[in-house]
């Protein structure tokens, strides 16, 4: 064999990897499956949907009107469900009127439900079944809008007291030592109410609203300071985490480094659910599709069309957790309701 041959073999054998490179195949798509369901795979019978996800990215707890998810007698105000993805198991929470939120394992859920004289905040070991009303049980007071730490030791909730002119104010629940914390404080020269707060994964940070103004407050647990993070407009608070905090206004969503101050903008962007580690957010478009954007790059993916809320991420950031009326997500669906589905990146 000449030389030239061997060469011009030798040449096409070491071009072979960047060819093979070239023509490798694309990634595989991402898997959406339903969540709504029984355990033997039945479909609700009434709407499902403001769902959230657990750390693992095992276990989803939802809302749903549907009366056939579990077996048994089911009250008039058991409207929480958590659905182990393992196994298939769902579990009804006893007394859950609103959306339960998760802690990381999927043992504990935080939810609202009837107490002795209205609405208050519990606490369900779903490992024991054991429910505990967390809140300050004062005579007439009502609570709302639980957050729940990853390891479940700390929910937070804004109270309302009983006497109408005392304002809402925004507490923490220590599951271990039974006691509770105040962390919100009003402005000196009015009344206001301190609502809808969002506690970060490790439990020390604690954002919630000025209802009457539109500020938005963050109380570091660890150092006790206190600090507006807003940018100066009206805004609500969709959730924190150790790193950053996102927000809505008027004009779109933002989120906010708590390291750098840098604001990060999504003109005419609805912020539905931000990541474990700041670096994605989940918002709405004005055509109700779900968008996934990773904050640095820019890139976005469309999860699919419908509403998420807080909680909707995996502590991985691979998978979340959304609700939508459409019938042609997934094979089978057929009951004209709105579903919860989880979506996974490959």
């Amino acid at each position: 064999m000449s030389l030239s041959v061997v060469v011009a073999a030798a040449l096409g054998a070491a071009a072979l990897p960047a060819t093979a490179a070239q023509a490798a195949p694309p990634p595989p798509a991402p898997r959406t499956e339903r969540v709504s369901v029984a355990a033997d795979g039945t479909e609700a019978d009434g709407a499902s949907g403001a769902a959230s996800l657990s750390g693992d990215g095992r276990h989803v707890a939802f809302r749903s009107d549907a009366e056939n998810l579990t077996e048994g007698h089911q009250g008039p105000y058991d409207y929480g469900f958590v659905r182990d993805l393992r196994t298939g198991e769902v579990t009804r929470l006893k007394n859950s009127m609103g959306a339960p939120v998760i802690s990381d394992d999927g043992r504990y859920a935080a939810h609202t439900g009837w107490g002795t004289h209205g609405i208050n905040v519990f606490l369900t070991d779903l490992s024991t079944g054991e429910r505990r009303q967390i809140d300050g049980r004062g005579f007439k007071d009502s609570s709302a809008h639980p957050s729940i730490s990853a390891n479940g030791r700390y929910v937070a909730y804004h109270l309302q007291p009983r006497h109408p002119g005392d304002p809402a104010r925004v507490e923490v629940y220590d599951r271990e030592s039974d006691t509770r914390e105040v962390v919100s404080e009003g402005p000196q020269d009015s009344a206001r109410d301190m609502i809808d707060p969002s506690i970060s994964a490790e439990g020390r940070h604690v954002a919630y609203e000025d209802k009457g103004t539109g500020q938005v407050w963050l109380r570091d647990r660890a150092t006790g300071g206190l600090s507006r993070v807003d940018d100066g407009t009206a805004s609500t608070l969709v959730q924190v985490n150790g790193r950053s905090v996102a927000m809505n206004s008027a004009t779109g969503a933002y989120v906010r480094d708590l390291r750098t101050g840098e604001v990060r903008r999504l003109p005419g962007a609805h912020a539905q659910a931000l990541s474990r580690d700041g670096r994605q957010l989940l918002y709405g478009d004005g055509q109700s599709n779900v968008l996934l954007r990773r904050l640095a790059s820019g890139h976005e993916v469309t999860v699919g069309h419908g509403s998420a809320g807080p909680g909707a991420f995996a502590a991985t950031g691979r998978g979340v957790v959304y609700s939508s009326e459409d019938t042609d997500i997934v094979p089978g669906d057929t009951n004209g309701l709105r579903d919860v589905f989880k979506w996974t990146a490959r």
